[in-house]
This record gives structure tokens, sequence and C-alpha cells, in this order.
């Protein structure tokens, strides 16, 4: 089979792939025009090597004129931004149409005129495409019927020389290229145009407002900086960012290309993937050559690098590198690059990062050891004494002033590694979760789409692990029985990095299954059908064309990538529509100014009416409760609050979100200890999967709880203020210590479904962490239930229950969990139980709906968290009650029935 069959071949399934997912024909009619082509260049008697080039040639120019045609498009709408869209729906694929059809006549009558219209629509078209970077500072808004234009002027001077940079530097290449003979079409792309290219396939049409995402994640990418500049916070060490170096990154780009504020980021968001997909797409340039640079940006860029992927942004490069036969030729050169790449990496994201750092420790071993055997380091060190010793003497300083972030980083790792994750996401197996709406539904039955769903999302990097254990047997017997070329081991090894990092990876696959998401589970797929796949091909296979199984294999891998390109950026192949659609503002959004309100971190920009409220309720507290100088804590994970107000976060992590076991929490509460903020912003919050902090961070909930803190709320926002500072302030008006009402709507979990199930199973892992309080709960009352012989009890009726005596009162913070172990006995269904408390302070009927809990209940044990409720915590107890299910004939044996304190 001929290349250019083969790569027709390869179009066509992954065009198919791409339709079945999405629904999208437009890969099938590009498939179509290249099968004609196909046929139209063998239909000539030519060399086979002319018609390969001639075929490559025709498809190549043909797409650079398209991408051209666009950046013209685009040009006359940013000139014009009250200019129809209706021509941007057929144009440019028309004219690109006709040009082919030009090329195809011109083939067939006048061959060599071809080479000529190549290279003309080629450097045309790398001149036109650098207008594209204006795209970054396009501005238009649509707010009804109206259109309006916000440009930062700053903004558009930077895109505005970064096109005209690139235009003089095409010029200069075009000049200097052309008294060179060309072999091929490849030659001819440069590249500054390869930048233009990776902006057209990664924009997407900005939403109105950056302030659309949420504030704990916005908080989160945006918040470090801030804190490290305006405070002096070390990374890492007086300020723990969960993103790693990525957030500083996005505000850097924030702050020095955009307007530096909050109004900006949604162009932000846009910019960064491009930058990183540049770099990337340049670095294959350089490495592997303009063709794979130009089949990257077509086919792998949009998936790898779309917004949602940005924790893995750092992997491609990492491996393209590592596995490049130049490095790879150059122990030294290798090492040095593993260490410093690897340090990097991690500090980018600490998940990914150490997961391929340890993944390849197999390479660096055989790497260090040819090293060492061959006496490499000595003989570099006798070639380049004073280069060698300048080097090191930098690498320990920048690895000096590194050392406590780094450290920071590791210990990170390692809290995180202990997080108790019970409680994290949705369960895979869980009966309500299904498919999403916008997912692809081409079976009758929801079942089966399900499965598909998660057999792309979970079985994609699973697939992948088979794969490459398969491969890995299958080229070891190889190795042994036969071959012993360098290529067969390399593949060995790049299985055994592939297969360690999906091992090792699985933790943050699996940790958090989103009902309607593709990331986590899904950004790994990702990575395995754009990139490691593709990869094990370019660095091993590209060369063995005339092999069946190489055939079979290509096909394989264009199916798995056109599977997963609908799911990477949504926009990525409507691109004459995403490049001069406006950005549409709903009606409830206003065009703020937020300097003039005394926010200037929130800038000027669209923004929904209640968040600028909000945002201008919560300065009006902080002014009020606040001295010049103090700060606020946080239990909402409403991190981006601290940013906009410019305040210093004083608990190392700025979320309880975050706060997800006992080593974090410890360190929030050390920095809460030497100096107690006078106000905690407590609600609305955002929870995600997390449940309240009261059950999430429940060491650092109860701190505050147990501290002089009263509720206070102005408007919808919800605080705990300390009495001292309500004193000052003349706040006490409508608030109270003890309006339990306000902080159990805020704290109080009431449903548990099955938590107390899996803290229970874990109890003897976790036992050494309580202290039991009661060693026996006499039985005081009962109702609809009947005592057998043996211990055991057998609801007879809808209400049954039985009460539980304590022999004195009860503090309730001396008693932070129950723990009771039964047995369900028979056959019986589990059923859902609920615990009632009694409190010193209740005024009205002794046990009520509001005060207990719900939960599933299962033979063994089960662990309730009863201070999670403040109504328990902050009263004393003398009696529970345990209700057993609201069936008849139930039976029951409670083995144990006890109060635990949690302790350090």
């Amino acid at each position: 089979m001929s290349k250019n069959l083969l790569v027709c071949f390869f179009l066509l399934f992954y065009a198919v792939s791409f339709y079945f997912f999405s629904g999208n024909s437009s890969f099938i009619y590009i498939s179509i025009l290249m099968f004609i082509t196909y046929f139209v260049v063998e239909c000539k008697k030519n060399d086979t090597t002319d018609k390969e080039q001639v075929f490559t040639s025709i498809i190549v120019s043909l797409t650079f004129t398209y991408f051209a045609i666009i950046t013209l498009l685009f040009v006359f709408s940013f000139v014009n931004p009250n200019s129809s869209y209706k021509l941007a729906q057929f144009f440019p694929e028309v004219l690109t149409l006709l040009v082919w059809m030009i090329q195809v006549v011109i083939y067939f009558y006048k061959e060599r005129v071809l080479t000529t219209l190549t290279k003309t629509l080629m450097y045309l078209s790398q001149l036109i495409l650098p207008f594209i970077t204006l795209v970054l500072v396009f501005g238009v808004y649509q707010t009804g019927n109206k259109i309006e234009l916000h440009r930062n002027n700053y903004t558009l001077a930077i895109m505005a020389s970064i096109a005209i940079i690139l235009f003089i530097y095409t010029v200069l290449l075009i000049l200097k290229h052309r008294k060179c003979e060309v072999s091929n079409v490849w030659d001819y792309i440069f590249w500054p145009s390869l930048i233009p290219m990776t902006i057209i396939m990664l924009y997407s049409t900005p939403v109105y407002s950056g302030f659309v995402s949420d504030d704990f994640h916005l908080g989160e990418i945006f918040m470090p900086l801030q804190q490290m500049l305006n405070y002096g916070l070390k990374l890492n060490v007086d300020i723990m960012s969960i993103q790693g170096i990525m957030g500083p990154m996005y505000s850097l780009i924030n702050d020095y290309v955009f307007n530096g504020n909050l109004s900006s980021i949604n162009y932000t968001f846009v910019a960064f993937p491009i930058i990183m997909g540049a770099l990337v797409v340049l670095l294959i340039k350089k490495l592997y050559g303009s063709k794979w640079a130009f089949l990257f940006i077509v086919f792998s860029l949009p998936i790898l690098y779309e917004s949602g992927m940005n924790r893995t942004y750092l992997i491609v490069p990492y491996v393209l590198i590592l596995f490049h036969k130049k490095t790879l030729s150059n122990p030294v050169k290798w090492v040095i690059l593993y260490f410093w790449m690897s340090l990097i990496h991690c500090l980018y994201n600490p998940s990914m990062g150490a997961a391929l750092t340890v993944a390849f420790f197999p390479l660096f071993g055989v790497m260090l050891y040819r090293t060492i055997k061959l006496k490499l380091w000595s003989k570099v060190f006798l070639k380049h004494k004073l280069l060698f010793c300048a080097l090191l003497v930098i690498q320990l300083c920048i690895l000096a002033m590194l050392l406590p972030t780094l450290l920071g980083t590791i210990q990170f790792i390692l809290d995180n590694g202990s997080a108790n994750t019970l409680a994290y996401g949705i369960s895979l197996f869980s009966e309500s979760q299904t498919s999403p709406e916008w997912f692809p539904k081409p079976f009758p039955y929801d079942k089966l789409n399900r499965l598909l769903w998660e057999a792309i999302r979970i079985g994609g990097w699973l697939f992948t692990l088979l794969l490459f254990v398969g491969l890995m047997i299958f080229n070891v017997k190889k190795a042994v029985s036969f071959n012993k070329e360098n290529q067969t081991y390399l593949m060995i090894l790049y299985c055994i990095v592939s297969i360690v990092f999906l091992i090792l990876i699985t933790g943050y696959s699996l940790g958090r299954l989103d009902s309607g998401s593709m990331h986590r589970s899904g950004s790994i797929t990702f990575i395995c059908f754009s990139f490691l796949i593709p990869a094990l091909y370019v660095f091993f296979l590209k060369n063995k064309f005339n092999g069946v199984i190489h055939h079979i294999y290509l096909i394989i891998f264009a199916i798995l990538l056109g599977s997963v390109a609908t799911f990477g950026q949504q926009q990525a192949f409507r691109i004459t529509e995403k490049l001069v659609q406006p950005m549409v503002v709903p009606e409830n959004a206003i065009f703020v100014n937020g300097a003039k309100q005394g926010l200037p971190d929130v800038g000027e920009g669209f923004i929904a009416k209640e968040r600028w409220r909000e945002m201008l309720d919560f300065k009006t507290v902080l002014s009020k409760m606040l001295k010049i100088g103090e700060t606020y804590a946080d239990l909402t994970n409403r991190t981006l609050f601290y940013e906009i107000t410019n305040k210093k976060v004083p608990t190392f992590y700025s979320a309880d979100y975050l706060a997800a076991n006992e080593e974090i929490q410890e360190k929030m509460i050390k920095n809460l200890d030497k100096e107690a903020p006078p106000l905690v912003f407590i609600g609305p919050a955002i929870r995600h999967d997390g449940g309240p902090a009261s059950i999430r961070a429940y060491r650092l909930y109860k701190w505050f709880l147990e501290r002089d803190y009263v509720y206070y709320q102005y408007n919808s926002l919800q605080f705990l203020v300390s009495k001292q500072r309500m004193l000052e302030t003349k706040a006490y008006d409508g608030t109270t210590d003890t309006d339990e009402n306000e902080l159990r709507a805020v704290f109080h979990q009431k449903d548990l479904k099955s938590l107390p199930v899996a803290w229970g199973r874990n109890f003897k892992e976790m036992k050494d962490r309580f202290q039991s309080l009661t060693d026996y709960m006499p039985l005081s009352g009962s109702n609809e239930i009947i005592k057998e012989a043996d211990g055991s009890i057998v609801t007879n009726g809808n209400d049954p229950y039985v009460s539980f005596k304590l022999d004195s009162s009860m503090q309730g913070k001396d008693a932070d969990f129950l723990l009771i172990d039964l047995n369900i006995i028979g056959s019986q269904e589990p059923f859902q139980g609920q615990l009632f408390w009694n409190s010193s302070n209740r005024k009205s009927e002794k046990y009520d709906e509001d005060h207990s809990f719900l939960f599933n209940v299962v033979s063994g044990q089960l662990l309730i968290p009863l201070g999670s409720d403040p109504d328990w915590l902050k009263n004393s107890h003398n009696e529970l009650r345990f209700d057993i299910g609201d069936k008849a004939n139930v039976k029951v044996k409670i083995n144990s029935i006890n109060l635990v304190k949690l302790v350090n």
C-alpha cells in the first residue's frame, strides 16, 4: 500500500470515528476530497516518489490556503465588527475548493506550473497568517442586538507587535529560502507560521466574563502570585498553590499581556494553552521536523492543549525530549535534562510531574549506568573544565533558591497522598449516573450509551495500558530470541515508562469521577490516544510502511484519535465561527468599573449583577469588621475573594476543600493559633463534591466553633465574627452567639448516605485517632421493638427505635463521633437509619428532625460524625435515639454503641 493511500485511509477512519461521536461530517468531506486527489494523482503516469510529493503538496498547500483565507476573513471582521457573519459560514470552504480545482487542472495540463503554484500559495499564506494574533484582543461583545467594542490598547499593541515581528521574520525567511532548492513541500513551512496555526486551532471564543467560572478554581489559579508579590509569601512554604506554578504562570500572562486585573482572565484562559501549545509545536519542529509539527497541530494539538487539559501540558515535551535520538545518544545530557525537567514538571503539577518522574526511573537507571560505566562525567569535565564548573555552580545556586519550594512540594505530595478520599466524587457504579446530555447517544438503550461513555473516559487509558503490556511482552520475546537492535530495547523501555505512568496516575485519574466531565480520567485517555500511542508510531514505526501489522496499528490509532477529538476543545473544528463571533453577554450582566467602586483588582468588564452585588457587600463587611492589616479566614472555598479584596491568606491552604486530612488541617490550625482572624466567611459556600466543612475539614471547623465567635449576616453573606469585634463595631443588632438554626443551615449535612459505612469499614486502621468515652450505654427505651433472647431486636412497626442513656451529661465537643457495631440478621436488604439526640438548651420537644442524621445501615461498624452538627458540638447531651428503618420484621443485633473523641 502506498503512503498516499495509507494517509487517505487514515483520514477516512479518523473522519468516521469523529462523525460517530460528534455528528460533524466535515472530515468526511475532506476525506472524500483526499481520495479524489489520490486517484487524480495516480491516473497520471509518473514516478511513485513524484506522486507522493505531488499529493502531499496539494493537501498541505491547500490547508495553509484555507487558514490564510480564514485569517483574511477575521481581519475584515476585526476592522468591521458590525459586519454580517453569513459570509463566514461558507466563503472559506468555497474559496478553498476553488483553489483545489485549479491545482488539479494545472496538475493534469501543466504539471510544471504546479510547483510554482504550491510555492506561491505557501509563501502568501504564511505572510497572511501572522495577523491572526489579533484575535486575542478581538474584544467584540453582543448585548442584545447591540455590538460593543472593548479593547485594551496595551494588549492591542502587544499583539500587533507580535504579528508584525512574525510577518517580517517570514519575509526574511522567504527571501533566504527562495534561492535554495526545495525537495518537498515540508521545506516551505517556516516556524513563524506554526504559531498562527496553533492560535487558529486552539482559540475558542472567550466567555463574556472570567467571573463565569467559580470562585474556588479562579482563586486557586490567580491567588498565589498575589500573595507572593503583595505579602512576600513563599510558594509552597508560606502559601500552598495546589495548581503548582501553573497558577502563577496564568497570573503572569494576565498581568503582563492583558489588563492585569480579573476582567481580562477570560482572554488569559484562552491565551495560556495557545502559548504552551505554540512552544511545544516549535519544539516538535526543531526536533522532528515540519511534517510532524504540522500533523501534530491538525490532529493532536486541539485535544492535548485544550484549556481543560492544562495539568498535562508538560507531558508531551517531557517525553519528546527524553526519547529523542540525539538526547538518547548523549547520556550526560539526558541525565541533566531528566533532572531539571522533572523538577520543573513537579513544580508545574505535582501529580503529573511525580508520576512521570518515577515512570522514567528505569530509563534513568540505564542512562546513569552508561555515564558511570563509560566514565562520561570525567571526560566532559576534562574537555570543558571551565564550562562544567560554571554550569555546576549555576545549577547549585538555582537549586538552593528553589529548595524550600521543592521541599514544600514534596510535603504537599506526601500530605495529599495520605488524604482520606472516601468522600471524593461520585461513585462509578452510582445508579443515578448516566452519560451527559452533550454526549452522543448512538444506541437506544441508556446502559449501552453509558458503557460507551465510560469505555472512552476510563476504558481509554485501561486499553492503552493493556496495549503497552502486550507490546512490551512481544518485544521482550523478540529481543531475547533474535533481535538485538537498539530500537527494540528502546521500545521496551518506552512501554515500561508508559505502563508505570498509567499505573501511578490511577489515583489522580479515578480520584474524582464527575458525572458529566471527561476531565481527570478522560484527560489520561486524551494523553493515551492523542500522544502516547501516536508517539510510539513516530518513534519506532514510522519507516515501516510495508508491514501489514503497522498499517493496522495506524488505522487503530486513527479511530482512537477521532473518538476523542470531539471531547477536546468543542470549538476546535468550528474554526471560522469561533474566530469571528462576538462574546454574547446575558441580560443579567452589567458593565462595571471596579476601581471606582473600591475593587481595583476586578477591573473593567461585564459581570452578573448578583455576583457584583455580592462583591460589593463583601467589601462593605470587610471595611466594617477589619482593621488595617487584618485579614479574614475562609470556610466557603471562595478563594477568589482573597484576590478581589487583596487580603492575606492566613491558613497556608486557602480553602477548607483542600484540607482533606489531619496533616493539612493541623498545618492550617497552627497558623490560626498564631493569630486568630476576627472574621470568618462561612457562606454561601462552594462545596463541589466534598460536603460541608464540618465533614470534610472537621478539625478546622471545630477550631472555629469552639472559639469566641458569633454568627453575623449581611444580606446574603454569612460570617462568624469574634465577640470582641462585634462589641467594637456595635454590630450586635439581629445577631446572637446561639443562633444555631443559621449555623446548622451552613454546616449540618443531615443525609450522610454511605459515609458512616465507609468510615466504619476503615475504623480499624483509624482507631489510633480516636479515644473511647463510654464503655457501655444502657438501653433506656424503645418503640415497636421486640427483644430476642440472643440479644438481638426485631422491629414490629413502621417507627421502630431504641434509646440509649448516658451515665452523665456529655459535652458535645468532647464526643465528636458515635461508633455503632451491629449485624443485620437474615437476608434483609440494607436500610436507612436515623440518629436523634437531645440537647440541654432545647426548649421544644425532646427529639426533632432538624437535630438528626440519616445514613445507610449495613452489617459492620458505622462511624457517625455527631460533631458536624453545631447543635451537638456546642451543647451537652444525655440521651441518643437510633431509629431502625421504617419496616417491620427487621432483625438487628447491636453489638456495641460508643461515643468516641477525635484526638491528634
